[in-house]
């Protein structure tokens, strides 16, 4: 067998020497006639190298351009990707910045606040020029170039009651005031008018037209105190036209206590009629060396332009904010008219969506650059496919005098100049793509910020360059590497490469599955380290765990499909041994083909089954971020609705205020409590427990209590805190739930005996349970003054039992201080309880709403920018996967023919060779589908606790979450990983069907050709 091997390569050269003395290369200009050259025009290849090049170049085009466009395609898509993530996430992110500060009305702009203990206008109006100055030297792009001036003091009305005057400029109050009577106060030179909330004419007896004078009180140094009258007019009866509208401020106008039993009612005043009088109180003689025994409060109000809040400049106006606030501190000062001049900004507020940007970036960049790679080795298997395609003409050149720089040259040349069309189109088809996911993904409200993309379009490009010019590098790197190897091949090696595999796959060679797996296994350590309890706090762990658990688990992935594609052949052909034996030659046919030549079966199974893997990772990272939303909503809030319980609003006993709250129209269960959220000693140094005293007879029914909380359902345990009461009481022990944090912390075991102290006094408590976490306590680390304090979760008691044995052990009264409520969820009984909560005598503080926040997050632009990009990203990836893999098997099947009318001479009929080649890509198809599957939740289940993204809302009493609370919700409660299989089946199903399309394509083209047709068209 040797021997005659040897034969044929001699006979293959001979043949090869004599048919080179004649046979040239269209369009190149280059033959061979034995051993010597000839070389155009008698000149040397140095002299019109770039002319050849260019030429080769044009010839290889009009044989390969529909393949370069594949390929192209492939490079314009990563293009596209890895400029059109920026540009949405800058698009997303800004607008979720705007959209932050637009809904806490208290954080839309920085408050200067000052004290008057005299008043004058032109003071004032100097201060406001200075700060004005400082304003646009720090934040001149972010803020609006004027402020919004308002004048404050509160008088007396009668000995409780007391009227608070807030200064507004009142001829632009209209569409943000609701008038229930009159009109609004106009400017006047004869005194002040005011309009008034219904409830304050209510309690003071007012109606429009009435009049009320109120005692200004002034004092002095070595001066008698004055006392001079001032009479206010009520014109009108109003209310402000929507809740938390950023015109007025923060200000509500509703009723708040003053001191310990009086109560404040606020009126809107003219700025200029407020200033205005009391600037006349002054400029009398006898008044000009006193002061205000009650100083006005100045409020300056610099509003943030939302139209000029960019993501990337978020660092800038952070620290423009920072510098106003500290330059700003007690200065500028016009004594007596300006005092104690303060600034106040959104500080916590901005750098709460800095760390939740932070934590975005992490899986967003990550699953980002994942994407890219599958596009870019779908262009290097494109690449290989190119240089294969015209390997038979490389080789033909290389044996007839073309340089092995000419052939390279001339195939780069190639790429080349598809990338330079890549770049060119990617860059603003990239906009475009941008533009269409804002339109798909953001709420009306949030589109124009891709103005920031729009309105200066070079210069956002010009942003982009070193992305643009890396992905470019990368593609061409890709195909150097696989050009390199066909320019060393003469026609002998090519035919005998082509007939038969010789030579093993780099990855092969490099043992890159080894690599791999020790990769993994060094990020899975890594990973596990950072993950044991002390080595990391909770914010750099959450940035962190995200990049080593996704390189860990690529790697592993990639490992084990290398190890099975590498015992691939030898499976094939064990497998094409056996069918040897059956009495059809389809299977065995198919099964030798594939192990003779195992190359492009194996790039088609890689190529889609990491597509498929993505694409189920999608599938399953998509239902288990849409879970987390109302997982999250649900644990902090607790129930549907939640607040403080204002006293000074509704105050008498604690049964009749549940009993108010329960007939709310569409409430349907009520749950009083005390909640202690300040620092609680424990007899662990450095430990504080969050305290839950609930009405345990109704918690079951209010709380939303998830399975994963605990082992046993909550009914049962809150019985065991009902049954308990009475033995709890005569021991003067609490009962407590403890969940695992608190547990760990005071080292406690079922039936163990602790104490807590509060500013009540000391407390014994029992553990009776122990639960994975409680809702609305989260564990977290707090800072109060210079000390660091951890939370070790919290405990969950009786309110009944805790506040009997409190008032017994430190004669100390526990008022209940929160009231939770569970409703119906249609939108009569939604519109009701929100009503009921936001005003009149069963207000609440801090409401936060369940469904509300929910529906806030849904449409959060930092969620959709993750989800939408993952979404679009994996869409592209299968399609290029297909694509790919329909490509290999048309060219696949083209080099065939010959093979094809072979089999056809010797008696195959079309069906049988369509079944042929059918059975090898259903095999290529089913393993790539099922190694997908099987990688795709592996890396699901391995990747997603650490890439779910809790977002927050700030609405409500979610506004209060701390940085280090914002950190911990990542996590808390636990992640929960949902597969959605209806999805899944669906997604598969429609694979399948693309699948069979591509296998009836290949089918037909391998059974139409005639014998005679297809041995004409051979050339050889």
């Amino acid at each position: 067998m040797k021997n005659i091997e040897q034969q044929q390569h001699t006979h293959e050269k001979q043949n090869m020497a004599n048919s080179s003395t004649t046979t040239s290369v269209p369009g190149v200009g280059l033959t061979a006639t034995g051993t010597s050259r000839r070389y155009p025009g008698g000149s040397r290849p140095g002299n019109n190298a770039g002319l050849s090049i260019i030429t080769l170049s044009r010839w290889q085009l009009r044989q390969t351009w529909r393949l370069l466009l594949v390929m192209g395609s492939g490079v314009l898509v990563a293009i596209v990707l890895i400029c059109m993530v920026p540009l949405y996430s800058q698009v997303a992110m800004s607008a979720g910045l705007r959209d932050t500060i637009a809904s806490s009305p208290g954080d839309s702009y920085v408050t200067v606040h000052s004290v008057a203990n005299q008043v004058a206008l032109q003071p004032i109006q100097d201060v406001q020029s200075r700060l004005t100055a400082v304003m646009q030297q720090n934040m001149g792009s972010f803020i609006k170039s004027s402020p919004v001036f308002s004048a404050q003091c509160q008088f007396s009305v009668t000995s409780n009651e007391f009227v608070r005057l807030v200064g507004a400029p009142v001829q632009n109050a209209g569409p943000h005031a609701r008038l229930l009577a009159g009109r609004l106060p106009a400017p006047n030179t004869y005194g002040i008018e005011m309009a008034i909330t219904q409830d304050a004419a209510n309690r003071l007896n007012l109606k429009v037209g009435s009049a009320v004078s109120v005692p200004v009180d002034f004092t002095g140094i070595g001066s008698q105190p004055e006392i001079r009258s001032l009479t206010l007019y009520v014109v009108g009866i109003f209310s402000p036209a929507h809740p938390n509208d950023p015109f007025w401020h923060g200000e509500t106008f509703e009723t708040e206590p003053a001191g310990d039993y009086g109560l404040s009612f606020p009126a809107l005043v003219s700025n200029a009629s407020f200033l205005s009088v009391f600037s006349r109180f002054f400029s009398d003689p006898t008044l000009t060396s006193t002061y205000l025994a009650s100083p006005l409060d100045l409020y300056w109000y610099y509003e943030f332009d939302n139209s000029r809040l960019d993501i990337n400049k978020l660092d800038d106006l952070l620290n423009g904010l920072n510098t106003t606030v500290v330059q700003i501190a007690n200065t500028p000062i016009e004594p007596p008219y300006v005092d104690r001049t303060t600034s106040l900004g959104p500080t916590s507020l901005l750098q709460l969506y800095s760390n939740r940007i932070a934590v975005l970036r992490v899986p967003l960049q990550s699953l980002t650059l994942l994407i890219v790679a599958l596009a870019l080795f779908f262009v290097s298997l494109m690449a290989d496919l190119l240089v294969e395609r015209q390997a038979p003409a490389i080789a033909q050149l290389r044996s007839r005098g073309a340089s092995r720089r000419q052939v390279f040259a001339s195939l780069l040349a190639q790429g080349i100049g598809i990338s330079i069309i890549a770049l060119l189109a990617g860059s603003l088809l990239s906009i475009v793509v941008a533009g269409l996911l804002v339109l798909r993904t953001l709420a009306p409200a949030d589109r124009s910020a891709f103005t920031l993309i729009t309105a200066n379009i070079i210069q956002t490009l010009w942003g982009l360059r070193w992305l643009l010019l890396g992905t470019v590098g990368v593609a061409l790197f890709a195909m150097i590497l696989s050009i390199s190897r066909p320019v060393r091949l003469d026609i002998l090696a090519m035919r005998r490469e082509s007939s038969r595999s010789t030579q093993a796959p780099f990855w092969q060679r490099l043992h890159l599955d080894i690599v791999a797996a020790l990769i993994a296994l060094t990020g899975f350590g890594f990973t596990l380290y950072v993950a044991s309890p002390g080595v990391l706090d909770a914010h750099t762990r959450v940035l962190i765990l995200p990049s080593t658990t996704l390189v860990g688990t690529l790697f592993l992935l990639l490992g084990c499909m290398l190890l099975f594609l590498r015992i691939f052949p030898s499976l094939l052909q064990r497998a094409a041994n056996l069918t040897t034996r059956s009495r059809g030659a389809t299977a065995m046919l198919a099964l030798a083909q594939m192990a003779r030549a195992p190359r492009q079966s194996i790039r088609m199974t890689m190529l889609l089954a990491l597509a498929v893997a993505f694409a189920v990772f999608t599938l399953v990272f998509s239902a288990s971020q849409s879970q987390r939303i109302p997982d999250v909503a649900a644990f902090q809030v607790g129930s549907d609705f939640s607040g403080t319980i204002s006293n000074s609003i509704f105050s008498g006993p604690l049964a009749q205020q549940v009993a108010a709250y329960a007939h709310i129209s569409g409430v349907t269960s009520v749950t009083p409590g005390y909640e202690q959220t300040e620092n609680i000693s424990s007899n662990n140094v450095g430990s504080t427990i969050e305290l839950r005293a609930v009405d345990a007879s109704s918690y079951a029914k209010t709380f939303i209590w998830p399975q994963q909380n605990s082992s046993q359902p909550i009914a049962p345990l809150m019985a065991q805190l009902v049954n308990r009461r009475s033995a709890a009481l005569a021991g003067q022990f609490v009962p407590a739930i403890v969940d695992i944090p608190a547990w760990q912390s005071l080292h406690l075991s079922p039936g163990a005996h602790f104490t807590l102290q509060d500013y009540h006094g000391i407390v014994n408590f029992i553990a009776i349970a122990e639960v994975n976490s409680i809702p609305t306590v989260n564990d977290t680390t707090t800072s109060v003054g210079t000390d660091n304090y951890t939370t070790g979760g919290g405990i969950l008691v009786d309110y009944t039992t805790y506040s009997t044995i409190s008032r017994n052990t430190n004669s100390a009264d526990v008022e209940a201080n929160t009231i939770w409520l569970r409703t119906h969820n249609d939108p009569h009984s939604l519109a009701s309880v929100r009503a009921a909560l936001s005003s009149g005598y069963l207000r609440l503080d801090f409401v936060s709403d369940r469904r509300a926040i929910i529906a806030s997050l849904s449409n959060d632009p930092l969620y959709l920018a993750l989800t939408g990009i993952l979404g679009i990203g994996s869409i592209v990836a299968l399609l290029l996967a297909l694509l790919g893999n329909l490509t290999i098997s048309w060219l696949s099947a083209r080099s065939r023919l010959i093979n094809f009318a072979v089999m056809r001479a010797l008696g195959s009929t079309p069906p049988q060779i369509a079944s042929v080649i059918g059975l090898e890509q259903s095999i290529i198809y089913i393993t790539a589908i099922i190694l997908g599957l099987a990688s795709g939740l592996l890396l699901s289940l391995i990747v997603l606790p650490a890439f779910i993204f809790t977002t927050i809302t700030v609405n409500g009493g979610q506004s209060q979450l701390t940085n280090g609370e914002f950190y911990v919700v990542q996590n808390v409660p636990p992640i929960q990983l949902v597969i959605p299989y209806a999805s899944l089946l669906i997604a598969l199903a429609i694979l399948i069907v693309i699948c069979g399309l591509a296998l009836g394509i290949m089918a037909r083209i391998a059974s139409r050709p005639s014998i005679s047709m297809t041995l004409r068209l051979n050339e050889d």
